[in-house]
């Protein structure tokens, strides 16, 4: 009888183990993923200019609203509960609403080890999936790919040192841009 139990209890176990564990894993950001068959450049299927309850609906992601001090109400910021790893670096989704609009996805990775080498590594991969970006900065650098219908791929890095950096990674429309 206890054997009976054992086998029946066993695989239930394990399911609720992996399940438990699956929480604490994160997503891998596609770099791949940043850009539509037409050259726009947005977050898989999260269609610039969607308000913020549609994108709720169809992702299977969780949100909650961050508070950045803002006094408008027209510009408001979701970060996601579930961490994204790229090479190994990880970070949260933030999503950015204009007048209830999508307008910019980006990730924020704090680099503490090799920051100069990662960067390069992903600006590397992200020339050989869109053509060369463009570089600007002074101390700073800042790379960006401009997409069609207004929209652009930028990485932004805050260098601390060749050791340590600020990466943000982000797809944005001017279209539904504060201000636009």
């Amino acid at each position: 009888m206890k054997i009976r139990y054992a086998t029946v209890l066993l695989p239930l176990i394990l399911l609720a183990g992996c399940a438990f564990n699956g929480e604490n894993q994160s997503r891998e950001l596609d770099l791949k993923g940043l850009c539509t068959e037409e050259q726009v450049f947005q977050y898989e299927d999260f269609s610039w200019g969607i308000d913020a309850e549609e994108v709720f609906k169809q992702s299977s992601l969780k949100f909650d609203e961050k508070d950045l001090g803002q006094t408008k109400d027209s510009a408001k910021t979701y970060t996601s509960e579930e961490e994204f790893s790229l090479e190994n670096e990880k970070a949260n989704m933030d999503l950015e609403f204009s007048d209830d609009q999508l307008n910019q996805v980006s990730f924020t990775f704090e680099i503490e080890k090799d920051a100069k080498e990662w960067i390069q590594k992903e600006v590397d991969e992200l020339n050989s999936l869109y053509g060369s970006g463009e570089t600007t900065g002074l101390g700073n650098q800042i790379y960006q790919w401009k997409g069609e219908q207004n929209t652009v791929l930028q990485v932004t890095a805050f260098s601390k040192n060749d050791e340590k950096a600020t990466v943000i990674l982000s797809v944005a429309s001017f279209e539904y841009s504060v201000g636009s």
